[in-house]
């Protein structure tokens, strides 16, 4: 019984391993465009550009 406890806690702990890896790549991408936009953001305040012109870039 203890060892068909511990391969399934082994197998489970694989499954949960391959799932965060599948997580974290579309959350860290999400995470680093929004802190870009965020940059980008503050730095069209700082230097005065109208956002109504940023749309002829």
């Amino acid at each position: 019984m203890q060892m068909m406890i511990a391969e399934g806690y082994r197998g489970l702990s694989l499954m949960v391993e391959l799932s965060l890896d599948r997580i974290l790549v579309p959350l860290a991408t999400i995470v680093a465009l929004c802190g870009a936009a965020l940059i980008g953001l503050q730095l069209a305040d700082m230097f005065g550009i109208d956002p109504s012109l940023l749309h002829r870039l």
